[in-house]
C-alpha cells in the first residue's frame, strides 16, 4: 500500500507538487487504531490484575468493551502515547477530507450550505478525538460516567464521520447503484447502532436496573460487535475501495530561493 503523501519534482520549472489521499490517510489511522486496541489487549490480558468476568464495566453496563483495555497499567503507560500519533492520523484525516470540500467551495463546485454542514461536521469529529484522550486519564473505578464519557464522544465523532461521508461519497465517487444501496443500508445500520450505544451508555450510569433486561442486554452486546464492524473495519474496505475515487489534495510550491 502506498503512502498517503506524495510528491514529485519539477526541476525545469522549480517545483514541488505534493499529493494527499485522505482515505489512504483513513486506512492508517483505523489500522493504527486496532493496533492500539491489540497493544491494550495484550497488556491487559498478560501484565494487570483485571478480572474480564467481575469487574466495574460488567457491573455498570452488563459487559465488556473495548475501555477495558485502555483503563490500568501497565496498558495506560504506554497507550496514551500511542493514541497522540493516532490523533494525528484521524485529525489529518478529517483536514484533508475538509480541505477537498474547501477547494471545491472556493471553485464555487459546492453549495454554501453544504459546505457549512461539513465545517460543522469536522469541527465536532476533532473535537471528539480530542476529547476521548481522556479516557486514559480516569479509570471507571474513579468515576464511571466521567470514564464513559470520552467513549461516547468517539461514537459521536465517528457517526457524524460516518454520516459525512455517505454524503461525500454520493456526489464524488461516481458509485454504481449497487454500492449506493450498501453505502445508505450501512451507514444506516451504524447510526442505529450509534444512537443505541449512547443511549443505553447513559441510561445505565443513572439507571442501574436496566441491565437487569435480558433483551436490552442482548441487544446491546449484538449492537456493539455491529458498531465495532461499520465504525472501524468496513471503513476499511470502503476506503481501499474508493481510494482512486474520492480525490486526492494536490499543493505546488515554487520556492524563490534555488540555492543557499
Amino acid at each position: 500500500m502506498k503512502f498517503p503523501i506524495t510528491r514529485s519534482i519539477d526541476l525545469e520549472d522549480n517545483k514541488i507538487t505534493w499529493a494527499i489521499n485522505p482515505e489512504i490517510l483513513r486506512i492508517y489511522s483505523y489500522l493504527f487504531f486496532w493496533i492500539i486496541i491489540g497493544c491494550g489487549w495484550y497488556f491487559t490480558k498478560h501484565h494487570s490484575d483485571v478480572d474480564f468476568h467481575n469487574n466495574i464495566l460488567i457491573d455498570t453496563f452488563g459487559s465488556n468493551s473495548i475501555c477495558l483495555l485502555f483503563d490500568h497499567p501497565p496498558g495506560n503507560y504506554v497507550l496514551p502515547s500511542l493514541w497522540a500519533i493516532n490523533y494525528l492520523l484521524l485529525t489529518s484525516y478529517s483536514l484533508s477530507c475538509w480541505l477537498r470540500v474547501y477547494h471545491e467551495k472556493a471553485l464555487n463546485h459546492v453549495e454554501n450550505n453544504r459546505y457549512i454542514f461539513f465545517t460543522t461536521c469536522t469541527i465536532i469529529e476533532i473535537f471528539s478525538f480530542t476529547v476521548f484522550s481522556t479516557i486514559f486519564a480516569i479509570t471507571p473505578e474513579e468515576n464511571v460516567a466521567i470514564h464513559t464519557l470520552p467513549f461516547t464522544f468517539l461514537i459521536i465523532g465517528l457517526s457524524i464521520l460516518s454520516a459525512k461521508n455517505y454524503i461525500y461519497y454520493q456526489f464524488v465517487t461516481q458509485l454504481t447503484e449497487k454500492e449506493k444501496f450498501q453505502s445508505k443500508i450501512i451507514t444506516s445500520i451504524h447510526i442505529i447502532a450509534s444512537v443505541f450505544k449512547i443511549i443505553f451508555q447513559i441510561s445505565a450510569i443513572f439507571q442501574p436496573n436496566i441491565i437487569d433486561n435480558e433483551l436490552i442486554l442482548s441487544t446491546n452486546e449484538i449492537l456493539s460487535v455491529v458498531w465495532i464492524l461499520t465504525a472501524a473495519v468496513i471503513p476499511i474496505y470502503t476506503s481501499w475501495k474508493l481510494k482512486d475515487r474520492a480525490g486526492d489534495l494536490e499543493f505546488t510550491i515554487s520556492p524563490k530561493l534555488t540555492s543557499f
